[in-house]
Protein backbone atom coordinates (compact mmCIF):
# COMPACT_ATOMS: atom_id res chain seq x y z
CA UNK A 1 0.00 0.00 0.00
CA UNK A 2 1.91 3.04 -1.25
CA UNK A 3 0.95 6.34 0.38
CA UNK A 4 0.45 9.10 -2.19
CA UNK A 5 -0.14 12.08 0.12
CA UNK A 6 2.62 14.67 0.52
CA UNK A 7 2.13 15.52 4.20
CA UNK A 8 0.86 12.90 6.61
CA UNK A 9 0.41 12.48 10.34
CA UNK A 10 -0.20 9.60 12.70
CA UNK A 11 -2.31 10.26 15.75
CA UNK A 12 -0.33 7.76 17.81
CA UNK A 13 3.41 7.48 17.40
CA UNK A 14 4.51 4.26 15.68
CA UNK A 15 7.10 2.20 17.50
CA UNK A 16 8.85 0.93 14.39
CA UNK A 17 9.69 2.29 10.94
CA UNK A 18 11.52 0.16 8.39
CA UNK A 19 13.82 1.77 5.83
CA UNK A 20 14.52 -0.26 2.70
CA UNK A 21 16.56 0.90 -0.26
CA UNK A 22 17.92 -0.07 -3.65
CA UNK A 23 15.60 -3.04 -4.13
CA UNK A 24 16.10 -2.89 -7.93
CA UNK A 25 12.91 -4.80 -8.64
CA UNK A 26 12.32 -5.90 -12.23
CA UNK A 27 9.86 -8.34 -13.77
CA UNK A 28 12.03 -9.13 -16.83
CA UNK A 29 15.31 -9.39 -14.88
CA UNK A 30 14.18 -10.72 -11.47
CA UNK A 31 17.67 -11.36 -10.11
CA UNK A 32 16.87 -10.03 -6.65
CA UNK A 33 13.26 -11.23 -6.37
CA UNK A 34 14.34 -13.92 -3.89
CA UNK A 35 15.49 -11.35 -1.35
CA UNK A 36 12.38 -9.26 -1.95
CA UNK A 37 10.13 -12.22 -1.16
CA UNK A 38 12.06 -12.82 2.07
CA UNK A 39 11.72 -9.12 2.85
CA UNK A 40 7.94 -9.27 2.29
CA UNK A 41 7.71 -12.17 4.75
CA UNK A 42 9.77 -10.14 7.22
CA UNK A 43 7.26 -7.31 6.99
CA UNK A 44 4.37 -9.69 7.56
CA UNK A 45 6.03 -10.90 10.75
CA UNK A 46 7.38 -7.55 11.97
CA UNK A 47 4.31 -5.47 11.13
CA UNK A 48 6.08 -2.08 11.24
CA UNK A 49 4.07 1.10 11.50
CA UNK A 50 5.56 2.55 8.32
CA UNK A 51 7.89 1.59 5.48
CA UNK A 52 10.17 4.20 3.87
CA UNK A 53 11.82 3.33 0.56
CA UNK A 54 14.83 5.54 -0.17
CA UNK A 55 15.09 5.07 -3.92
CA UNK A 56 16.18 2.81 -6.74
CA UNK A 57 12.97 0.93 -6.26
CA UNK A 58 13.47 -0.31 -9.84
CA UNK A 59 16.34 -1.84 -11.79
CA UNK A 60 15.64 0.32 -14.84
CA UNK A 61 12.20 1.86 -14.65
CA UNK A 62 12.99 5.37 -15.82
CA UNK A 63 10.23 5.52 -18.45
CA UNK A 64 8.90 1.95 -18.38
CA UNK A 65 5.21 1.73 -17.46
CA UNK A 66 5.18 -2.06 -17.35
CA UNK A 67 8.17 -2.15 -15.00
CA UNK A 68 6.65 0.44 -12.68
CA UNK A 69 3.24 -1.27 -12.60
CA UNK A 70 4.93 -4.53 -11.61
CA UNK A 71 6.81 -2.80 -8.80
CA UNK A 72 3.74 -0.94 -7.62
CA UNK A 73 1.90 -4.25 -7.37
CA UNK A 74 4.76 -5.70 -5.31
CA UNK A 75 4.67 -2.72 -2.95
CA UNK A 76 0.89 -2.89 -2.62
CA UNK A 77 1.14 -6.51 -1.49
CA UNK A 78 3.06 -5.49 1.64
CA UNK A 79 1.00 -5.28 4.85
CA UNK A 80 2.28 -1.77 5.67
CA UNK A 81 1.85 1.70 4.26
CA UNK A 82 4.84 2.92 2.30
CA UNK A 83 6.43 6.27 1.50
CA UNK A 84 8.93 6.34 -1.36
CA UNK A 85 11.38 8.78 -2.93
CA UNK A 86 13.04 8.14 -6.31
CA UNK A 87 16.62 7.18 -7.09
CA UNK A 88 18.75 7.45 -10.21
CA UNK A 89 17.52 4.10 -11.57
CA UNK A 90 13.95 5.40 -11.25
CA UNK A 91 14.12 8.90 -12.78
CA UNK A 92 17.67 9.42 -14.02
CA UNK A 93 20.05 11.83 -12.35
CA UNK A 94 21.62 15.27 -12.71
CA UNK A 95 24.68 15.00 -14.91
CA UNK A 96 24.02 11.36 -15.72
CA UNK A 97 25.23 10.60 -19.27
CA UNK A 98 22.85 7.68 -19.90
CA UNK A 99 19.68 8.76 -18.11
CA UNK A 100 19.72 12.51 -17.49
CA UNK A 101 16.90 13.63 -15.25
CA UNK A 102 13.95 15.50 -16.76
CA UNK A 103 10.55 16.82 -15.79
CA UNK A 104 9.04 14.06 -17.92
CA UNK A 105 10.80 11.36 -15.91
CA UNK A 106 9.75 12.94 -12.63
CA UNK A 107 6.18 13.02 -13.92
CA UNK A 108 6.44 9.34 -14.82
CA UNK A 109 7.45 8.53 -11.24
CA UNK A 110 4.57 10.59 -9.89
CA UNK A 111 2.09 8.75 -12.12
CA UNK A 112 2.99 5.46 -10.48
CA UNK A 113 4.17 6.38 -6.98
CA UNK A 114 2.88 9.85 -6.16
CA UNK A 115 4.99 12.81 -5.09
CA UNK A 116 8.78 12.64 -5.12
CA UNK A 117 9.00 14.08 -1.59
CA UNK A 118 7.14 13.75 1.69
CA UNK A 119 6.73 14.97 5.25
CA UNK A 120 5.45 12.57 7.89
CA UNK A 121 4.76 13.34 11.55
CA UNK A 122 4.98 10.81 14.36
CA UNK A 123 4.24 12.96 17.41
CA UNK A 124 7.71 14.12 18.53
CA UNK A 125 9.31 13.64 15.11
CA UNK A 126 8.93 15.03 11.61
CA UNK A 127 10.38 12.79 8.89
CA UNK A 128 11.13 14.51 5.58
CA UNK A 129 11.87 12.84 2.25
CA UNK A 130 13.66 14.66 -0.59
CA UNK A 131 14.34 13.86 -4.24
CA UNK A 132 18.14 14.20 -4.34
CA UNK A 133 18.43 13.31 -8.04
CA UNK A 134 17.07 16.69 -9.10
CA UNK A 135 19.30 18.81 -6.85
CA UNK A 136 21.70 20.83 -8.96
CA UNK A 137 19.71 20.27 -12.17
CA UNK A 138 18.25 23.76 -12.50
CA UNK A 139 14.89 22.24 -13.48
CA UNK A 140 11.72 23.92 -12.17
CA UNK A 141 11.02 20.93 -9.93
CA UNK A 142 14.27 21.53 -8.06
CA UNK A 143 12.82 24.67 -6.51
CA UNK A 144 9.92 22.59 -5.19
CA UNK A 145 12.37 20.43 -3.24
CA UNK A 146 14.01 23.40 -1.54
CA UNK A 147 10.66 24.99 -0.73
CA UNK A 148 9.41 21.65 0.60
CA UNK A 149 12.46 21.29 2.84
CA UNK A 150 12.21 24.81 4.25
CA UNK A 151 8.45 24.62 4.79
CA UNK A 152 8.52 21.17 6.36
CA UNK A 153 11.33 22.16 8.73
CA UNK A 154 9.90 25.56 9.62
CA UNK A 155 6.46 24.10 10.34
CA UNK A 156 7.70 21.11 12.33
CA UNK A 157 6.11 22.52 15.47
CA UNK A 158 9.07 21.81 17.73
CA UNK A 159 9.40 18.21 16.61
CA UNK A 160 12.77 16.56 16.09
CA UNK A 161 13.66 16.28 12.39
CA UNK A 162 14.99 13.35 10.39
CA UNK A 163 15.75 13.50 6.66
CA UNK A 164 15.55 10.65 4.14
CA UNK A 165 17.49 10.88 0.85
CA UNK A 166 18.53 8.53 -1.93
CA UNK A 167 22.09 9.78 -2.35
CA UNK A 168 24.22 10.32 0.75
CA UNK A 169 25.51 13.80 1.45
CA UNK A 170 29.10 12.69 0.82
CA UNK A 171 31.22 9.56 0.68
CA UNK A 172 34.35 10.66 2.57
CA UNK A 173 34.32 14.37 3.45
CA UNK A 174 31.73 17.18 3.25
CA UNK A 175 33.98 19.22 0.91
CA UNK A 176 34.80 16.41 -1.54
CA UNK A 177 34.23 17.08 -5.27
CA UNK A 178 31.10 15.95 -7.04
CA UNK A 179 30.91 12.28 -7.97
CA UNK A 180 28.37 9.64 -8.86
CA UNK A 181 28.52 8.32 -5.31
CA UNK A 182 26.95 11.29 -3.51
CA UNK A 183 25.33 14.70 -3.89
CA UNK A 184 26.69 17.28 -6.29
CA UNK A 185 28.98 19.63 -4.37
CA UNK A 186 26.97 22.88 -4.66
CA UNK A 187 23.57 21.60 -3.52
CA UNK A 188 25.37 19.45 -0.93
CA UNK A 189 26.87 22.53 0.71
CA UNK A 190 23.52 24.29 0.63
CA UNK A 191 21.72 21.28 2.08
CA UNK A 192 24.24 20.82 4.89
CA UNK A 193 23.84 24.49 5.80
CA UNK A 194 20.06 24.05 6.03
CA UNK A 195 20.43 20.88 8.09
CA UNK A 196 22.56 22.82 10.58
CA UNK A 197 20.13 25.74 10.63
CA UNK A 198 17.14 23.49 11.38
CA UNK A 199 19.05 21.31 13.88
CA UNK A 200 18.29 18.13 11.98
CA UNK A 201 18.99 15.01 14.07
CA UNK A 202 19.74 12.45 11.37
CA UNK A 203 20.05 11.93 7.62
CA UNK A 204 19.31 8.43 6.28
CA UNK A 205 20.19 7.57 2.69
CA UNK A 206 20.70 4.68 0.28
CA UNK A 207 22.42 4.42 -3.13
CA UNK A 208 25.76 2.93 -2.08
CA UNK A 209 24.55 -0.58 -1.20
CA UNK A 210 26.40 -0.44 2.12
CA UNK A 211 25.59 0.18 5.77
CA UNK A 212 27.53 2.88 7.59
CA UNK A 213 26.87 5.07 10.62
CA UNK A 214 28.92 8.22 11.27
CA UNK A 215 28.28 11.72 12.64
CA UNK A 216 28.68 15.21 11.19
CA UNK A 217 28.60 17.95 13.82
CA UNK A 218 26.06 16.01 15.85
CA UNK A 219 23.95 14.96 12.85
CA UNK A 220 23.79 11.18 12.51
CA UNK A 221 24.50 10.06 8.93
CA UNK A 222 23.19 6.56 8.24
CA UNK A 223 23.59 4.59 5.01
CA UNK A 224 20.89 2.01 4.42
CA UNK A 225 22.00 -1.30 2.86
CA UNK A 226 20.44 -2.80 -0.26
CA UNK A 227 18.21 -5.85 -0.60
CA UNK A 228 19.61 -6.48 -4.10
CA UNK A 229 23.36 -6.90 -4.63
CA UNK A 230 26.65 -5.92 -3.03
CA UNK A 231 30.10 -5.06 -4.30
CA UNK A 232 32.88 -6.85 -2.47
CA UNK A 233 35.73 -4.79 -1.05
CA UNK A 234 38.65 -5.18 1.34
CA UNK A 235 38.59 -1.48 2.29
CA UNK A 236 38.59 -0.75 5.99
CA UNK A 237 36.13 2.14 5.67
CA UNK A 238 33.64 1.33 8.39
CA UNK A 239 31.09 -0.03 5.94
CA UNK A 240 29.19 -3.31 6.09
CA UNK A 241 28.72 -4.66 2.57
CA UNK A 242 25.85 -7.04 3.22
CA UNK A 243 22.24 -7.08 2.05
CA UNK A 244 19.56 -6.06 4.52
CA UNK A 245 17.40 -3.20 5.75
CA UNK A 246 17.19 -0.77 8.68
CA UNK A 247 14.76 -0.94 11.56
CA UNK A 248 14.17 2.44 13.20
CA UNK A 249 12.60 2.72 16.66
CA UNK A 250 11.21 6.05 17.87
CA UNK A 251 10.47 6.60 21.56
CA UNK A 252 9.61 10.15 22.51
CA UNK A 253 12.50 12.30 21.27
CA UNK A 254 14.87 9.35 21.16
CA UNK A 255 15.63 7.27 18.09
CA UNK A 256 17.77 4.24 17.41
CA UNK A 257 18.30 2.03 14.39
CA UNK A 258 19.41 -1.54 13.70
CA UNK A 259 20.94 -3.14 10.62
CA UNK A 260 18.90 -6.28 9.88
CA UNK A 261 20.05 -9.08 7.57
CA UNK A 262 17.20 -11.61 7.47
CA UNK A 263 17.77 -15.34 7.33
CA UNK A 264 17.54 -16.49 3.74
CA UNK A 265 18.90 -13.30 2.18
CA UNK A 266 21.50 -13.87 -0.56
CA UNK A 267 24.41 -11.49 -1.01
CA UNK A 268 24.22 -11.35 -4.79
CA UNK A 269 27.37 -10.18 -6.53
CA UNK A 270 27.77 -8.12 -9.70
CA UNK A 271 27.31 -11.09 -12.04
CA UNK A 272 23.73 -9.94 -12.64
CA UNK A 273 25.14 -7.43 -15.16
CA UNK A 274 26.51 -10.20 -17.38
CA UNK A 275 23.27 -12.16 -17.03
CA UNK A 276 21.21 -9.13 -18.06
CA UNK A 277 23.45 -8.45 -21.06
CA UNK A 278 23.16 -12.07 -22.21
CA UNK A 279 19.38 -12.05 -21.86
CA UNK A 280 19.04 -8.77 -23.75
CA UNK A 281 21.19 -10.16 -26.55
CA UNK A 282 19.02 -13.29 -26.74
CA UNK A 283 15.85 -11.20 -26.91
CA UNK A 284 17.32 -9.00 -29.64
CA UNK A 285 18.34 -12.09 -31.62
CA UNK A 286 14.84 -13.53 -31.40
CA UNK A 287 16.05 -16.51 -29.38
CA UNK A 288 14.03 -15.50 -26.33
CA UNK A 289 10.67 -13.77 -26.03
CA UNK A 290 10.50 -10.58 -24.04
CA UNK A 291 8.31 -10.97 -20.96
Amino acid sequence: MLVRSLVLQLGAMPQTIVQVSDTHLCEIFPYFADNWQHFAKEMEALKPDLLIHTGDISLSGTMDDQAMRHIRNEIDRLPVQCLAIPGNHDIGTTGGPLKPISEERIGHWQTHFGEDRFAFDIEDWRLIGLNTEILGSGLPSEDLQWVHLETACANAGGREIGIFLHRPLFEKTPDEPSSRWSLIAEPRARLIERLRAHKVRFVASGHLHRYRYISLEGIDLVWCPTTAFVTASTKNDGCIRRVGYLKWTFEGRHVRHEFIEPDGFTNHDMSWREKRAAKRAAIAAGQLAAE
